[in-house]
């Protein structure tokens, strides 16, 4: 199956689709270079454009500009985001495995790959819509709260949680997330001084 195929798929009509994800044959390594891979580069794609097309209003929002961000920290910092994000996913897809026990689930790391990947799906799609100031944003933030419902639709037929427990994993799974998230976007930062910076592409 193609990975726009997929992505439609698991976007349009979730409840199948998890079906067919938890029966069909996988690798970690396919997961991750044939999907996870070539869609995480839209939000990573998506945020230097924005910043290059719109970092006059991003200038004038982020309060305290004593920073210079130049266009190679901007590429650096989206390329690092880009890295630590695929690390994010794998160490989530671990969390899964070892928790997912506890809910009465089944422990197999593809499974709680596949799970992980193919849920984050609206995420890297939505993350089309970066482009449009503030409208964009929120809707891809509904891409984000989308993620988490694929996860409470997934953790039945991909890990064989108990329909009674779903909702419960999912919270501690999207709370790891949360915790995960923060790590990442720290690290990020402390290489170009985003933070509280004001955005000046020099092109240096």
């Amino acid at each position: 199956m193609s990975i726009v195929e997929r992505a439609k798929n698991i976007i349009f009509k979730p409840t199948d689709e998890w079906n067919v994800i938890a029966a069909e044959p996988a690798t970690i390594g396919r997961l991750f270079t044939g999907y996870a891979m070539p869609l995480a580069l839209i939000p990573a794609l998506m945020g230097i454009a924005a910043a290059v097309l719109f970092n006059s209003l991003l200038s004038e929002y982020v309060a305290g500009g004593t920073v210079e961000l130049t266009a190679s920290d901007l590429v650096t910092q989206m390329v690092m985001g880009y890295v630590l994000g695929l690390v994010l996913l794998m160490a989530m897809a671990y969390l899964v495995k070892a928790i997912s026990p506890s809910f009465n689930g089944g422990n197999e790391l593809i499974q709680a790959t596949k799970l992980i990947i193919y849920a984050g799906t609206p995420a890297w799609v939505f993350a089309i819509f970066l482009i449009i100031p503030f409208l964009g944003f929120i809707v891809y933030l509904g891409g984000l709260a989308y993620s988490v419902y694929l996860i409470y639709l997934g953790l039945h037929p991909v890990l064989r949680v108990p329909k009674e427990k779903v909702a419960g994993m999912t919270v501690v799974v999207i709370l790891a997330y949360l915790v995960g998230s923060v790590i990442v976007y720290i690290v990020q930062q402390s290489f170009t001084g985003l933070g509280g910076a004001t955005s000046t592409l020099s092109g240096a």
